[in-house]
C-alpha cells in the first residue's frame, strides 16, 4: 500500500497555531519526544502533487460526521509540513471533544 506520510505523530484538538515555522518546530520537538529513532517527520519532503482530500469519521460524534478537507493547489507540490499544519489548524474544533486524536501518518484510500 502506498502511504503519504507515515511514522509522523501528532495530536490533533489541541490548538490552532498561526505560523508555520512554530508548527513545524512543535511537531519535530514532539516527535523527537515519542520516537527518535522511526519517526518519518521531515517537513520538506514532498508528500503529493497537487490538491489531496483528507476525510475523518468521527464515530465519537455521530455515525454521519464527517471532515472532507481539501488541502493544496493543483499544480503544486505539498509537503509533509504544509498538510500537516493546514490540516491542524482545520480541524481543532472538529477534535476538541476527542478523547483521543493521534496522527500518525495518511494513507490513500481507493476511489
Amino acid at each position: 500500500m502506498c502511504t503519504l506520510m507515515t511514522n509522523v505523530y501528532w495530536v490533533l484538538g489541541k490548538k490552532s497555531h498561526a505560523s508555520s515555522d512554530d508548527f513545524v518546530a512543535a511537531v519535530t520537538d514532539y516527535n523527537k519526544k515519542i520516537d527518535p529513532v522511526n519517526s518519518k517527520w521531515n517537513p520538506t519532503q514532498a508528500v503529493a502533487f497537487g490538491s489531496i482530500t483528507v476525510v475523518f469519521e468521527a464515530l465519537w460524534k455521530d455515525e454521519d460526521a464527517k471532515v472532507n478537507l481539501e488541502i493544496g493547489e493543483p499544480n503544486q507540490v505539498l509537503t509533509m509540513g504544509s498538510v500537516l499544519f493546514t490540516l491542524n489548524n482545520a480541524t481543532v474544533d472538529f477534535f476538541k471533544d476527542a478523547d483521543h486524536c493521534f496522527f500518525e501518518g495518511l494513507v490513500p484510500c481507493p476511489d
